[in-house]
């Protein structure tokens, strides 16, 4: 048998099991990351805004204070914002598998 059929044996044996591997153990590590850059996004940003909240009760300028509020209230949309997205385009992708 000739190395290039040879290889070609091994790899219609082995293919089938290296996809199933893959599926099984490369695909959940990949949704593991995702959403797991997902929740640090989210927990930065609420991190983020509760100490622009601090700042905002501790900031005796008038001035520092309101352009804090200003952020936060950005912010604070900006969460809404993506949530709302992200709850829109999940239903969306949703309804996808039941058609």
């Amino acid at each position: 048998m000739k190395f290039k059929e040879a290889i070609v044996k091994i790899l219609e044996l082995a293919l089938p099991y290296l996809k199933d591997l893959i599926e099984s153990k490369v695909v959940p590590v990949l949704k593991r990351k995702a959403y797991e850059r997902l929740n640090d996004f989210a927990s930065d940003s609420i991190e983020d805004l509760t100490e622009l909240y601090e700042k905002i009760l501790n900031t005796e300028d008038e001035m520092k204070k309101k352009a804090h509020l200003e952020g936060f209230k950005l912010g604070v949309e900006a969460i809404g914002a993506i949530g709302s997205k992200l709850v829109e385009a999940s239903e969306v992708l949703k309804s996808q598998l039941e058609a």
